[in-house]
């Protein structure tokens, strides 16, 4: 099944971010390296940033994207996501199978 993901509002009111986003996260967090932020995305459960959080992750897609140039492309989706989080001051939710 793989990862739903989800942008949240301030009062956590969730939408879904489509299948789509779902496939890019998986392709990226693939590529992390053991140890960062992106690495602790629990696979089975549920898994929540905040902006500051988005903020930090952005500096680990960034050496992701230079070091494995096929997931550029879903680097930039994830950013693009990203803003639109920040702006409804939210959140990202991941759900794992």
């Amino acid at each position: 099944m793989g990862l739903a993901v989800y942008i949240e509002n301030q009062i956590h009111e969730r939408s879904y971010a489509g299948t789509d986003a779902g496939e890019w996260l998986t392709r990226v967090v693939a590529e992390a390296e053991r140890g960062g932020t992106l690495s602790g995305i629990y696979q089975h459960g549920d898994t929540m940033f905040n902006i500051p959080q988005l903020n930090a992750i952005e500096g680990e897609l960034a050496e992701i994207a230079t070091r494995s140039p096929a997931v550029r492309p879903d680097v930039d989706a994830l950013l693009e996501l990203f803003e639109q989080i920040r702006r409804k001051g939210g959140y990202l939710w991941i759900s794992g199978d």
